[in-house]
């Protein structure tokens, strides 16, 4: 017959266990999704221009193409979208995102055009450092980094 203090010991325990476990998911529920890269160490990456760049800048290639799905909702509708990766670079224990030119998309180098453009690969992945824009056309590779301030309240914008 158990005793009233190992009764209470072991509802001691249980409520200890079942309040971390509260806690974990709280925190795993209310944490920032960004997605974790799959990719093994060291994957074979074909031999392009933009590798070529990337190692004489002193960058290790690390993986090659990845496609990212992404679910986007508006209003009430579900729509499938994509992104894409060109690569990942490592560099002084540092991971980055690349990116490579586009004959196309050229590029606005003013800080809002560097947002539009590089800010969501910049933030997709938690483990990465910032993008690598590899420009093949000046066979130059731009280092693009963020870092984000406190949000301030505009003056005289009021929400009403």
């Amino acid at each position: 017959m158990p005793q009233q203090g190992d009764i209470f010991a072991m509802l001691l325990v249980i409520a200890a266990a079942a309040l971390w476990g509260w806690l974990r998911f709280n925190k795993w529920l209310h944490a920032p999704s960004r997605v974790k890269l799959p990719f093994p160490e060291a994957a074979p990456v074909a031999r392009t221009e933009a590798v070529r760049l990337l190692e004489e800048a002193g960058y290790e290639v690390v993986c090659g193409k990845m496609k990212v799905p992404l679910i986007v909702e508006v209003d009430d509708e579900t729509m499938a979208s994509r992104m894409f990766v060109d690569y990942f670079a490592r560099k002084d224990r540092e991971l980055y995102v690349v990116k490579v030119s586009r004959r196309r998309q050229p590029v606005e180098w003013t800080a809002s055009g560097v947002r539009d453009r590089f800010l969501p690969y910049g933030q997709l992945f938690e483990e990465t450092h910032g993008v690598l824009y590899v420009d093949t056309e000046e066979g130059k590779v731009h280092r693009i980094a963020f870092d984000i301030g406190e949000a301030e309240p505009t003056p005289g914008r009021e929400i009403s």
